[in-house]
């Protein structure tokens, strides 16, 4: 049932902490530097690696954090809610695509519930609806889905028709010329990002293996295969790019970078939950977790582009199960679960500009259920909103859209 993947999430990721533990690592005389997470944003580190090898130097990196404006501080403007629906897709600022559940049927011991979903457009100011004509460009003839992804600087957009689940054609489009190139090659549960202003990585996938890993040249289409040497990466747990370096988890859910030409890795972080990238390229949120030492659950940290920490971490509990963007990159959505009532709990932006956590529980409607997510954060447009969907006993689902200034 649609309403319970994001419970199912959190199963899965409730299990997975029996088996993770919390390290960063680096080898000497690799370039990138990882910074201890006890740090403080003030403090300095006292490098605890072991001595590189003869002749080798290991340099240890202080991070700066960003700028803070310490007169700026992000507030809530006003709350919006949708019952029995969640969002699709944004049309604009002011309107959402959402599909709409209905209960058909009760479930009974022996037969699954039945349920009704139906598409229309809200308009978030008003509340007032019509149907849904097909807009939004998720759909297009021939394709059950598209996705678009707009280059860090705007000028280009690697774009995927989807023919079905694992068929997809993939093309660059110029938005400034509005040309549209095909790029060549069979691609298999596609992911990717881009390497910088011109160049999209593509990781193909395949029915076999984790498959080819594909630089593709915005300007002119041309697609040339990138070596990776890591017996320990069958799969992609997760992928992506940013200034000119790669990123993914492998099998044991290390984080790794490497660049083209480069073909081995260098191992960031282990037990890596999951990592979000910004659309800016400027920094990675990282969700990590463990069952051993000191502290037994979920950090979330931000690094820079060169996998270094930036300040201390930004939030922490039993699990965090979701991790989102803003489109502008000012603003980080994340939700976090702890049995603890006292800990961490709901849904919390971080603040890039004033490096200052908001909770929004306070923003829930009386009565709301346990504020957690059962699907992905959705942004607007500009990032100055941001939806997402809760269980609600009375109409299933209930969506919350929050204004930011």
């Amino acid at each position: 049932m649609k309403q319970n993947a994001g419970m199912y999430g959190i199963k899965l990721f409730a299990a997975v902490l029996l088996s993770l533990a919390l390290t960063a690592c680096q080898s000497s005389g690799d370039r990138l530097t990882v910074v201890n997470p006890d740090v403080s944003r003030t403090g300095t580190q006292t490098d605890q690696s072991p001595d590189p090898a003869p002749g080798g130097e290991r340099k240890l990196t202080v991070v700066k954090t960003p700028e803070q404006q310490v007169d700026r501080e992000l507030t809530v403007a006003r709350t919006h809610r949708i019952e029995a629906a969640s969002i699709q897709s944004w049309l604009s600022e002011d309107e959402v695509s959402i599909e709409t559940t209905k209960l058909v049927k009760a479930g009974t011991a022996t037969e699954e519930p039945k349920y009704e979903y139906t598409s229309s457009i809200v308009n978030i100011n008003t509340g007032q609806s019509r149907k849904n004509t097909g807009e939004g460009g998720q759909q297009v003839k021939g394709y059950m889905l598209v996705k678009e992804t707009i280059s860090p600087d705007g000028s280009y957009s690697f774009i995927q028709k989807w023919k079905d689940k694992y068929i997809a054609d993939n093309f660059v489009k110029n938005l400034q010329t509005g040309q549209t190139i095909q790029i060549k090659g069979d691609n298999y549960l596609e992911r990717g990002g881009w390497l910088n202003a011109d160049t999209y990585i593509l990781a193909a996938g395949s029915m076999s293996g984790r498959g080819e890993i594909r630089q593709i040249s915005a300007a002119d289409g041309k697609v040339t295969a990138v070596t990776l040497d890591d017996p320990d990466a069958e799969m992609f747990g997760q992928f992506g790019a940013s200034h000119g370096r790669i990123y993914y988890t492998d099998d044991q859910h290390v984080l790794k970078v490497f660049e083209p030409g480069q073909a081995k890795p260098v191992s960031l972080i282990q037990d890596v939950w999951s990592f979000e990238i910004s659309p800016d390229s400027q920094y990675i949120a990282v969700s990590t977790v463990t069952q051993s030492g000191e502290f037994k659950g979920s950090k979330l940290l931000i690094y820079d582009a060169a996998g270094s920490l930036q300040g201390s971490l930004i939030g922490k509990g039993d699990l965090i199960s979701y991790i989102s963007w803003s489109p502008d990159s000012a603003k980080l959505a994340f939700d976090v679960y702890t049995e603890d009532k006292t800990g961490m709990n709901g849904v919390y932006i971080f603040d890039t500009r004033s490096g200052r956590v908001l909770p929004l529980a306070q923003y829930y409607a009386a009565g709301d259920p346990m504020p957690h997510p059962v699907y992905p954060f959705s942004w607007s447009p500009s990032g100055n909103r941001l939806g997402f969907t809760l269980d609600d006993p009375k109409s299933l689902l209930v969506t919350h859209v929050i204004d930011f200034k």
